[in-house]
């Protein structure tokens, strides 16, 4: 028996301090991907909102406005209307809910090329700014400004005119298409 024991106390110092280094049995798995975590639920403010407001918030992307920022506000006004869920009214002071749409312009830093003349031997190198951008929706209470809920979508970089347009209208449909979503869980 006293074999046993003390067989037992040595075997407590052996154990106990790589005991913490083995996971406990049957706890939950920690969630790995997206799939695996629940969304989170919207305030109920928004969720039951009747009426809604919406906001452009662009007016410092002056330079996007031939390609985005009004061609943005005009599709989540859109998609909006056409979902149906919200009346849409033409004041703040009229709306449970203020939905403001905003341009969020950030660098991605920049990058070199360089072109190669034949006739001359010669290489023009030249410099680009790489410009990205969100589209982010911003929800607020339409009385007190608090803010509520807010979400933002990448837009996708096109070359030209109407791919750039395209991409604007599938950033703010993704954005319209996410508060779908939450508002009907």
């Amino acid at each position: 028996m006293k074999r046993f024991l003390l067989a037992l106390a040595c075997s407590a110092f052996v154990i106990l301090p790589f005991g913490s280094l083995c996971p406990p049995m049957g706890l939950a798995q920690e969630p790995t991907t997206r799939k695996d975590i629940p969304a989170a639920p919207l305030p109920a403010s928004v969720v039951h909102a009747r009426k809604v407001f919406l906001l452009n918030g662009q007016a410092t992307a002056q330079y996007l406005t031939k390609n985005g920022n009004i061609l943005a506000f005009d599709s989540l006004y859109d998609d909006m209307k056409r979902w149906g869920k919200y009346e849409l009214v033409d004041s703040p002071t009229d709306a449970e809910i203020v939905i403001e749409l905003q341009y969020r312009p950030y660098s991605q830093g920049s990058g070199s090329f360089g072109t190669y003349n034949p006739s001359a031997q010669t290489v023009q190198m030249r410099s680009v700014v790489k410009i990205g951008a969100d589209f982010a929706l911003v929800i607020y209470a339409a009385k007190t400004r608090e803010p509520l809920w807010s979400v933002s979508d990448a837009c996708r970089a096109a070359i030209g005119t109407k791919r750039q347009q395209k991409e604007v209208i599938k950033s703010v449909a993704r954005l319209v298409d996410g508060l779908r979503t939450r508002t009907a869980q």
